[in-house]
């Protein structure tokens, strides 16, 4: 029986597209960045490990403050239906310039000194741009859902069909990489990896953002703040009393983790396997049953509620790469047993990508009605900068904390933009940092959600008595 809150639908497929698309282009720069750039800065910059990793560390530390301050900006004072979409149109010109400059830094600095002042000062300005322009624009956009419609199915297509958008757009990335990296090491073709990374720059800075920026234009807000401002005081005690936020803001955190082993994945491929497009076979069936999975969440929610079925969901993904784990400890290097392996592992994720992807957002979304309900006080966007805080805050430190790993494990970088043959030892710990730490990612991200309370007859009454409050004052 359809519920009085969900009968009317807000959103257009139009609409929901547009939303998807844009965050399609947005993730195609976020990818290059979060899965490339260390690797970039590494063997084709030439800049020192430590310090990349230190430069990694302080935008970390920068971002705890910058997103909160961010979310508690825009959720500050009401600006008619447009509390996200302008900032988004603002900056987003801004986020292309610099996502472009950040991979042009061997075309003005051609110094071979891995400590160079010049190559330092340019990864730090270009870096901290990127970062703060890509947190304005990202704030907004993931506040954005929370207010596009009243009804949480409207929501729930969007989110989903977003995520569809961003793992095609991700795994553009992820093919064309490292095909291109290949093509490079191989010398067959005359194209170097600068070149690689200044074509994927410019590709990332003038049509992802020029994507993502579609957003601002045509997608529609349609719940507004009851308070014309609402002071930074109110801001924070909803947020603070936010048990479910607060609880959701966890989980994100231990996931977040999981850039470790992100960060290693190229070095596996590339130095253990021998090729990085080999990323792109094990990646291409799981990639095809994940779209596809965005099908199942309607049918898992007919048994399930959204926290259980996230939890379901997860630990069935954490038991078969455990599984691969204990294969890979003796097989590491072995093509012939790892490639199936990865490939089934990854299946196995993928039947579950849907739920994983949508449900921690759809349950931020009620999490910011719930704030609503219980103080009156509309804000999604501290509770998504919140979020996004956590997920690049601690995503950046893990790349950070990776590329110290990669001192430690006796990792040799190149001299010459060229790979270097890795040690077995060193192969063989590549291999544990890369596929231990999403199990453990998995089992912790967890933890947090078994004390989810917006269920059940919870959530019914909060969603009932918002719509009864929003039609009154209409």
């Amino acid at each position: 029986m359809e519920k009085a809150y969900e009968a009317k639908q807000y959103l257009s497929k139009k609409e929901t597209l547009i939303y998807g698309i844009a965050n399609g282009g947005q993730v195609f720069g976020y990818s290059l960045v979060t899965s490339y750039l260390m690797y970039f800065y590494l063997n084709v910059f030439q800049i020192n490990a430590k310090i990349i990793s230190a430069v990694f560390l302080i935008g970390g530390i920068w971002d705890i403050i910058n997103n909160p301050m961010i979310g508690m900006f825009i959720d500050h004072k009401n600006n008619s239906l447009e509390k996200q979409t302008g900032v988004i149109k603002k900056f987003t010109p801004l986020q292309c310039i610099v996502t472009i400059l950040i991979f042009m830094g061997p075309l003005f600095i051609s110094s071979s000194s891995d400590t160079s002042s010049a190559k330092i000062i340019y990864l730090v300005l270009t870096y901290f741009l990127w970062e703060f322009f890509y947190s304005i624009t990202d704030v907004a956009f993931g506040g954005l859902v929370a207010v596009i419609s009243p009804n949480p199915k409207d929501r729930q297509r969007a989110i989903s069909t977003s995520n569809i958008c961003n793992q095609l757009s991700a795994s553009l990335v992820v093919v064309t990489v490292p095909i291109m990296l290949d093509i490079a090491k191989s010398g067959k073709i005359n194209i170097s990896l600068e070149t690689v990374f200044i074509i994927m720059g410019l590709l990332a800075g003038i049509i992802g953002v020029g994507l993502f920026s579609l957003s601002g234009y045509f997608v529609k807000e349609r719940i507004r703040q009851t308070k014309e401002k609402q002071s930074i005081k109110e801001i924070l005690y909803c947020v603070i009393h936010n048990k479910p936020l607060l609880l959701l803001l966890l989980s994100n955190l231990a996931a977040s983790l999981s850039g470790i082993g992100e960060a290693f994945s190229t070095y596996y491929y590339l130095d253990v396997l021998g090729y990085a497009s080999m990323s792109v076979i094990v990646a291409t069936p799981a990639f095809i049953l994940s779209i596809f999975s965005y099908s199942l969440i309607k049918f898992g929610k007919k048994f399930f509620n959204n926290k259980n079925l996230f939890i379901f969901s997860n630990l069935c993904a954490a038991a078969s790469q455990l599984v691969l784990f204990f294969i890979g400890l003796n097989h590491y290097a072995n093509l012939k047993i790892m490639l199936p392996g990865i490939i089934i592992c990854n299946c196995v994720v993928g039947i579950f990508a849907g739920t994983l992807n949508t449900l921690p957002t759809e349950m931020l979304t009620e999490a910011a009605d719930y704030a609503e309900w219980k103080t009156g006080v509309r804000a999604e966007g501290i509770a998504f900068s919140l979020k996004i805080s956590v997920v690049k805050v601690y995503g950046t430190l893990a790349q950070g904390f990776a590329a110290s790993l990669l001192s430690v494990i006796g990792y040799v970088s190149a001299a010459s933009a060229q790979a270097v043959v890795q040690a077995d030892i060193v192969q063989q710990r590549i291999w544990i940092i890369y596929s231990i730490i999403p199990v453990m990612v998995r089992i912790l991200s967890t933890v947090p959600v078994l004390f989810y309370n917006i269920v059940g007859e919870e959530r019914e009454t909060m969603l009932k008595e918002l719509r009864q409050k929003r039609n009154g004052s209409e």
